[in-house]
């Protein structure tokens, strides 16, 4: 997290002289004596009021990232009953009906296509950058990954270990799904389906704008029959919807722009038409497993067939739908509002499901596991975050069994640079960093081993530190030309590294940590140098004071202290004792103020000279998790556990700015160095940067 101030000279030491100065105790006179309590929180002493000439100010939004899922990546295992299930850079693997986590993994982008291999214990995946990446599920481990050109579309084969993938460049990669070797290439540019037997796979030559679950081609494409071993075209096949397969090879079933679905032999070219609907527009087709119907979706509506004969025995505005894998049941979304039901194609009867998130959602997807037992619904949020879910109900019963709505990653923490040209936030296990001039990201930090919570450049701007959630610090060093760069993990917290802070000359940084400890390291040789212990909490932020040679921590338990160190190691002195967390600390530039945010939704502000409670500003009656005073020591900002942001003016207090985004936690907040600009984290994954005019 930023930390303002003056730049103090090179070499300062944390030594007991610099803390007597600090407290201003004079060479032949008596120390002040510390102070163990502070007033009664319930006791509010507000700051004095806005002066009327002031002019008004008025944030104005200049740039937003959202970093929410969108939507969840899910995949069936073909052979066990296993669901996987992508959020955002995490990846877990559960059993079911029992739920029990069977495996989890970090990834370094979000997943944008996930899918099992036929042995059904391999998992493969591909990243938004197009690194395509293979997991063992039994073992718990990465097999393999490869970085590749970027594109649309994975396929795995049903008998062999293959897997295809498209690339944007104009061809389909065949892989080796075990070792992620390559086989060779095929033509086309998006894989559709492998042939039941493994010995055909359907292409189209360009791809369309993906749907939020499913990889399209462009409408005009060519759909093309390639045979995987030697890549000969076997045939072309027009069509508007990706073709399906109706046997083992020899047959496919396509939806043709003159509104007819068509079975086409591949062996003599002959066509039979399925279904007409004159204009129709024809965007899905599938086939129950036993071949026996056909569900066509267009304009908005399904229409249910009996192959043999063509005739139309269902039809509803609605869709998507899906038939299970043991044949008697189809699922699909119809009516206006939709609704969910189970049809028993044997009997005709029907039933509805209780998919009450169809109410404020729009459903994507609709699949069932591999043994027919269970039926997940994939959906996204109409308004607001467009935040997805998915339920999962047990087909027998129709009682809803699970529902998953999962965690969103917040931005715990953020800091502009030193020049103010770079922002970075964390969110999860990546650390993006976002070009303010262009207003987009230029880069990525992968943490992959753990979440980090703590964020901090350096002075100069030539590093960056990360504090993880498994209690390690990772430096990061800036090299020409090849961006930032790891250079060492420093190791010695047992607990998450919640609050980092580099010293004024930037050859110390202090870690606040949830093991009970603050530290202070030594960054050139990557060294513990002075600890402070004795916190009956958890620590939850740091910082150093403009001269450099003072610390102050919130505690978890309460404490505001001061740090510094002696011959004799690290000493601490607690200035107050609130009844709350206090999760935030700051030093105005000049030194004079300290900022602490509290659990009670209070900012407390402490004449840092002087050593006594100058006042009481509050934000609302939730936490306030973000604290931040301006470059030039103007202004203080803080945000809460409620969405809220307040700007004062100082040293008066004087309230100057409130807006709130409701409900949505403020976990990071820094100002730009040039005092301009607020850039906002939020519990959402939102990261909002605004003007203050």
């Amino acid at each position: 997290m930023p930390r303002s101030g003056r730049i103090a000279p090179a070499g300062v030491a944390l030594v007991w002289i610099a803390h007597l100065a600090f407290c201003q105790r004079g060479p032949a006179g008596p120390a002040l004596a510390p102070m163990t309590a502070s007033p009664s929180p319930a006791v509010e002493r507000p700051l004095s009021l806005p002066t009327p000439t002031e002019p008004p100010l008025q944030p104005v939004l200049l740039f937003q990232w959202g970093f929410h899922d969108h939507p969840l990546r899910m995949a069936w295992s073909p052979r066990r009953s296993w669901l996987a299930l992508a959020s955002s850079d995490r990846l877990y693997v559960y059993h079911f009906p029992s739920l029990r986590l069977l495996a989890f993994f970090a990834v370094d982008e979000r997943l944008r296509e996930l899918a099992f291999a036929a042995d059904g214990v391999t998992l493969v995946g591909r990243t938004e950058g197009g690194t395509l990446r293979a997991w063992e599920i039994l073992s718990r481990r990465e097999r393999w990954s490869r970085i590749e050109p970027l594109g649309l579309g994975l396929a795995t084969a049903p008998s062999a270990p293959w897997l295809a993938t498209g690339h944007e460049e104009g061809f389909v990669r065949l892989l080796d799904l075990m070792t992620g070797e390559g086989i060779g290439w095929l033509p086309g540019s998006v894989p559709g389906s492998f042939s039941p037997d493994g010995r055909w796979l359907i292409t189209c030559s360009r791809p369309a704008g993906s749907e939020p679950l499913r990889v399209g081609c462009a409408p005009d494409a060519d759909w093309r029959v390639v045979e995987v071993t030697s890549g000969q075209v076997r045939s072309m096949l027009p069509s508007v919807a990706p073709p399906i397969w109706a046997d083992d090879g020899g047959r496919v079933i396509v939806g043709r722009a003159d509104g007819t679905v068509r079975e086409v032999d591949l062996s003599t070219g002959a066509e039979e038409i399925l279904w007409h609907r004159p204009s129709a527009r024809i965007h899905r087709l599938s086939l129950s497993v036993d071949g026996r119907w056909l569900a066509v979706e267009h304009d908005g509506s399904v229409d249910i067939v009996m192959r043999a004969t063509g005739e139309v025995r269902w039809s509803e505005v609605g869709g998507p739908v899906a038939f299970s894998p043991d044949g008697p049941h189809l699922a699909w979304i119809r009516g206006r509002p939709p609704r969910l039901f189970l049809l028993d194609l044997k009997t005709g009867a029907e039933r509805a499901l209780p998919a009450d998130v169809l109410e404020t959602h729009h459903p994507l997807q609709l699949s069932f596991s591999s043994n027919g037992r269970w039926l997940m619904l994939q959906a996204e949020e109409a308004r607001g975050f467009g935040a997805p879910v998915a339920q999962i109900w047990d087909v027998a019963t129709g009682a809803e069994r699970f529902r998953f709505s999962p965690r969103l990653m917040p931005i715990w923490d953020l800091a502009f640079s030193p020049d103010g040209k770079v922002l970075g936030a964390i969110e999860g296990t990546v650390v993006r960093l976002y070009d303010l001039e262009a207003g987009q990201e230029r880069g990525r930090l992968p943490l992959r081993t753990a979440e980090g919570w703590s964020l901090a450049f350096s002075p100069d701007g030539r590093r960056l530190a990360v504090g993880l959630a498994d209690g390690r610090i990772r430096l990061y060093g800036r090299a020409a030309g090849r961006g930032w760069m790891p250079e060492r993990d420093l190791v010695g917290h047992e607990g998450a590294a919640r609050g980092l802070a580099f010293s004024p000359d930037g050859r110390l940084f202090a870690s606040a940590s949830w093991d009970r400890t603050v530290r202070v390291w030594e960054v050139e040789p990557g060294r513990e140098r002075m600890r402070l212990e004795g916190y009956a909490a958890e620590v939850w932020d740091v910082a150093f004071s403009p001269d450099g040679q003072t610390l102050v921590s919130a505690g978890g338990d309460g404490t505001l202290d001061l740090g510094w160190e002696t011959a004799a190691g690290g000493q601490r002195l607690p200035l107050a004792v609130y009844g709350v967390r206090i999760y935030r600390v700051a030093f105005s530039p000049d030194g004079r103020w300290l900022a602490a945010g509290l659990e009670d939704g209070t900012v407390r502000v402490w004449d840092a000279i002087a050593r006594y409670e100058h006042g009481v500003l509050r934000v609302g009656a939730r936490p306030v998790r973000a604290l931040d005073f301006s470059p030039d020591g103007r202004w203080l900002a803080a945000g809460d556990a409620e969405g809220r942001v307040v700007l004062w003016a100082m040293p008066d207090g004087a309230e100057r700015l409130r807006w709130e985004r409701a409900g949505d936690a403020v976990y990071g907040l820094a100002f730009a160095p040039d005092g301009a600009r607020l850039a906002l984290g939020f519990r959402s994954g939102v990261v909002q940067v605004w003007e203050i005019r």
